[in-house]
C-alpha cells in the first residue's frame, strides 16, 4: 500500500475543497485542503472529552477542520461548533418529548455538516441521537468512530447490532467493554478513561484547601460538602432540591456546614441560584472548577453519571442519587440489567458507594448517608477503594490514543481485498456535496 504521505497529496480528496468541491489555485501545489472531521457531542461530559480529543486532533495534525456539535469545552478546544450541546442535554423517553423541537433543530445541523462535506464523522456518546447521526453517514459513504459508546452492558444490549451496521470502528473506554464489541464483530480498542488524562493537571497542582476556602469567603474549619446534581435542567430540578433539604437536616444534628456547587458548562450559575436563594446556610456555586470543588468537599452528593468518577480520582467520598420522571424510571427497570447504576460501583464491581435511587433519594436517607461517611474511619475505607477503581481506568492517555487511531483512519485505509471497498473510495473522492432528502429521524 501506498504510503500515508503518498495517499496525501496523490487522492483526489485532497485536489478538493471541502467547502466548495473545486480545484486549489496552482496546478501541482502540495497545499491541499486539509482533512475535515465533524464531532457530535451532546451533553456535557461528552463536550468535556470531545474537547480533549479535538486538542489530541490538533495536535497530532494541525491542518485539520474540525467542525460539529458541542459546548465550551469543544470551543476553547478550536472546534467550530454550530449547534450548542446544553440545548440536547436530556434523560429519557419523556423529557425527550419535552425538548423535541430543540431535537430536531439539532438534528437538521448536523446534517447539513453532513452533507456539506466531511470526511469522517466521530461521535461522542449520546447514542439515541449519533446513532441516527452514523446511519446518515454511511448513507453518504462517510466512515465513522464511536469514541465512548453507549452502555450496552448496562441495558439495550440488541443496539450492538445497529452499531455494527453504521460504525467502522468502535474506541472504548472501559476494559471490559472491548470484548463485548470483537464478539459482535465490531472493530473495537480499549483506549482508557479521558478523565484521567483531563484531570491530570488538576491533581498534580498542589492544592491548599484552607487557601481555596478563604478564597469562597468560607470557613476552612467547617465541614464541607460538595453537592453535584447533573449537568442538565431536569437533573438540577430532581436532584438539587433533595440534596439542600438532606443537608438542611444534617445542620441540626452535626453543626455548621458549608456548600460548593459546580456548574456544569450546559448550565448557568443564575440557573443554580434560582435553588438555593432561600436557603440561609454558607452556599457558593462555582463556575468550571470541579476539580477544586472536589478537592475542598470532605463528602460529595452526587447525580449518577460521569461525575462519580471524578471524585473518585480525588478520592472524595461520596453519596450518589438519581430520580427519573415515573415513566422514564418504570422503563429503566424494565430495561437495565445491573445491581449497581454508578460508574464506580459498575467498575469496581462492587458497591463501594451509597447509592439512592428514586424513592431511596429522600433528604433523610441523603442526610444519613453523609453522616456515616463524617466517619474517618468509613472515609478513610472508601478512599482506598476508590483509589484501586482508579487504578482499572486506564493509563491517562485516552485522548492521544484517540486521535492516533483517527488519524491512522484517515491515512491508512484498509485494504480493499479485506472488505472495505466502501471505505476506500470515500477516501479517494471528494467529500459529498449537500444532497436533498434523508430527513427521516430513524
Amino acid at each position: 500500500m501506498a504510503s500515508p504521505l503518498i495517499l496525501r497529496t496523490m487522492s483526489p480528496l485532497h485536489k478538493t475543497n471541502p467547502h466548495t468541491n473545486t480545484l486549489p489555485e496552482g496546478e501541482g501545489r502540495l497545499n491541499f485542503p486539509p482533512f475535515r472531521i465533524m464531532i457530535i457531542a451532546g451533553e456535557a461530559s461528552g463536550d468535556l472529552h470531545g474537547g480533549a480529543l479535538s486538542t489530541a486532533l490538533f495536535q497530532t495534525d494541525p491542518t485539520l477542520k474540525i467542525v460539529g456539535i458541542g459546548g465550551q469545552a469543544m470551543r476553547k478546544s478550536g472546534v467550530d461548533v454550530q449547534f450548542d450541546s446544553a440545548r440536547l442535554g436530556i434523560v429519557g423517553l419523556f423529557e425527550a418529548l419535552l425538548k423535541w423541537r430543540d431535537i430536531w433543530e439539532g438534528y437538521q445541523v448536523a446534517k447539513s455538516i453532513l452533507q456539506s462535506g466531511v470526511h469522517l464523522l466521530v461521535i461522542i456518546d449520546f447514542p439515541d441521537f449519533n446513532l441516527r447521526m452514523a446511519k446518515m453517514a454511511k448513507a453518504l459513504d462517510i466512515p465513522v468512530v464511536y469514541y465512548i459508546g453507549p452502555q450496552l452492558w448496562a441495558w439495550r444490549k440488541g443496539r450492538i447490532k445497529t452499531i455494527a451496521e453504521r460504525v467502522d470502528k468502535m474506541l472504548v473506554i472501559f476494559p471490559f467493554e472491548e470484548a463485548i464489541y470483537r464478539e459482535a464483530g465490531v472493530p473495537c480498542e480499549f483506549v482508557g478513561h479521558p478523565l484521567i488524562e483531563e484531570a491530570v493537571s488538576f491533581l498534580e497542582t498542589p492544592f491548599l484547601k484552607a487557601e481555596y476556602l478563604q478564597k469562597k469567603r468560607l470557613d476552612p474549619s467547617a465541614i464541607t460538602l460538595g453537592l453535584l446534581p447533573g449537568s442538565r435542567k431536569t437533573e438540577i430540578e430532581a436532584h438539587l432540591p433533595v440534596m439542600l433539604e438532606g443537608i438542611k437536616l444534617l445542620s441540626k444534628e452535626v453543626g455548621p456546614l458549608q456548600m460548593l456547587i459546580p456548574v456544569a458548562s450546559t448550565l448557568s450559575a443564575d440557573f443554580i441560584s434560582r435553588f438555593t436563594q432561600s436557603y440561609s446556610l454558607p452556599i457558593r456555586i462555582v463556575e468550571g472548577d470541579i476539580y477544586s470543588v472536589l478537592r475542598a468537599a470532605d463528602v460529595v452528593v452526587a447525580a449518577s453519571g460521569t461525575v462519580t468518577l471524578q471524585a473518585a480520582l480525588t478520592q472524595t467520598p461520596m453519596v450518589v442519587i438519581y430520580k427519573l420522571s415515573w415513566i422514564t424510571y418504570a422503563l429503566a427497570r424494565w430495561l437495565i440489567d445491573l445491581p449497581s447504576i454508578s460508574l464506580v460501583n459498575i467498575v469496581a464491581q462492587t458497591a463501594l458507594v451509597p447509592e439512592l435511587i428514586q424513592e431511596n433519594a429522600t433528604p433523610e436517607r441523603i442526610c444519613l448517608e453523609i453522616k456515616k461517611l463524617l466517619d474517618p474511619a468509613v472515609r478513610d475505607k472508601m478512599k482506598a477503594g476508590l483509589g484501586k477503581t482508579v487504578s482499572l481506568l486506564g493509563e491517562g492517555n485516552a485522548s492521544r490514543r484517540a486521535a492516533e487511531i483517527i488519524h491512522q483512519t484517515l491515512n491508512n485505509p484498509p485494504d480493499k481485498e479485506e472488505g472495505t471497498e466502501g471505505f476506500w473510495m470515500h477516501l479517494n473522492k471528494p467529500p459529498q456535496s449537500p444532497v436533498s432528502g434523508g430527513g427521516n429521524f430513524t
